[in-house]
């Protein structure tokens, strides 16, 4: 029996409830990261396995406490690669250089804008960074696996083989393993539930915001990341000014009901199955919303997002191509093309599943089963009362005085 430990920013089998999330940060700043450490739980629960879902900081301050209790660690990443992550790298580099099990990297992606390109005063400091990790991994494992050929590219620049490099996607989009379980309704009407995801500093989202939901009285706002979190829960407005972004309470799309924030993905995936279809900035919320069966399209704006979308073939819209003005609902569902998302997505695992033999990792979908067991445990812990649902926005009308006083102070920052 291999001893797995999964790197993860909180367990599913562990739901917190809104203000031990905020206080916490247990989502890491963004709720999509639970997404791919979610699929990650699901995909490594083969009955032959003791895995232990947790938090590796606490675990890495004692290397030689996961030599002794671990034969394999396995990370699932995003955009690692980055300029503001580097006291992280240069803090798990230095833990891993120390450890004697296995190690697998699911999924890392570099950070850029939608050329390809990053900032030159940072890119010394984040190759060095990179090199160190890359290094300590490849002295660990066969290969190390990244999102796709925009990052592959990077680390083989950086002086790599291409051979331990492995292209693999992300593991979220194989929650369901072989499977895409995507349900494409004829077309998309003004009238129908509409999702929309929005990264609060893409400025192009404002108008497309603000048109839609003049258009689409059914929309939803899925807030993701942990500042929107804390204004549905305390009414902290978020830096910026653009009065069209979603950053203070007053925006019409936190108005009662009108913004939802899941706090973990099963509750994320019950509240997308009664959406029609959903868009937007968010690479880890259209995600979700296609591995819960409903239609998704991405709009564009850097590396970490355009690649994903590209090896998982998901629709996108660049939006450094389009005029945010024309940006309209029933446009971006008729021009998806869903086929090569669909049509692929069995090869991709193969590959993904391929990707984990190589490294002595065995997967929940094989004969031998696992994710039943898995999705018992998360149906039990969804069934108990006091299970999360998603925040929901309820504020009311909002005071002259109130609305003076955070006017007031925006100016003052």
């Amino acid at each position: 029996m291999a001893r797995i430990l999964l790197k993860v920013h909180h367990p599913t089998l562990e739901p917190a409830d809104a203000a031990t999330v905020l206080e916490r940060n247990l989502i890491g700043n963004n709720v999509g990261n639970l997404a791919f450490s979610h699929a990650s739980e699901r995909l490594l629960t083969h009955p032959g396995d003791d895995v232990t879902a947790a938090p590796t900081g606490p675990w890495f301050a004692d290397p030689a406490r996961v030599n002794r209790e671990f034969d394999h660690v396995v990370f699932p990443l995003a955009n690692h690669f980055r300029a503001s992550n580097l006291k992280a790298l240069d803090r798990q580099s230095t833990a891993i250089e120390q450890l004697t099990t296995g190690f697998t990297v699911l999924g890392v992606g570099a950070q850029a804008d939608l050329d390809g390109n990053a900032p030159r005063a940072e890119r010394e400091a984040v190759e060095k960074a990179t090199r160190r990790f890359v290094r300590a991994v490849l002295e660990r494992g066969p290969s190390i696996g990244v999102r796709g050929d925009f990052t592959k590219e990077y680390l083989v620049g950086l002086g790599f083989d291409d051979s331990e490099v492995d292209v693999i996607g992300c593991p979220s989009m194989f929650l369901h393993g072989p499977e895409l379980p995507l349900r494409l309704p004829d077309a998309v009407a003004a009238d129908d539930p509409i999702a929309i995801t929005i990264s609060p500093y893409v400025t192009e989202m404002g108008p497309i915001l603000e048109q839609s939901l003049r258009r689409h009285r059914h929309l939803t706002y899925i807030g993701q990341d942990v500042h929107t979190l804390r204004l549905l829960l305390r009414g902290t407005s978020l830096s910026g000014d653009d009065p069209r972004l979603p950053l203070s309470p007053e925006h019409p799309v936190f108005a009662p009901g009108r913004t939802v924030f899941p706090l973990n993905i099963p509750a994320w995936q019950e509240f997308l199955r009664s959406q029609r279809f959903a868009f937007g900035t968010r690479i880890h919320g259209t995600i979700v919303s296609l591995i819960s069966g409903t239609p998704a399209v991405l709009l564009a704006h850097d590396s970490r997002t355009l690649e994903l979308a590209r090896y998982h073939r998901i629709p996108f819209v660049r939006l450094d191509e389009r005029d945010p003005s024309e940006v309209s609902v029933p446009d971006l569902f008729a021009q998806a093309d869903w086929s090569a998302l669909v049509d692929g997505h069995r090869e991709r695992w193969d590959t993904y599943a391929a990707f984990l033999e190589r490294h002595g990792l065995r997967h929940g979908f094989g004969p031998a089963g696992g994710v039943e067991r898995f999705d018992a445990a998360a149906a039990a812990v969804a069934a108990d009362p006091g299970f999360p649902p998603v925040v929901r926005s309820n504020a009311g009308p909002v005071s002259p005085a109130r609305r003076l006083a955070r006017a007031v102070r925006r100016r003052l920052r």
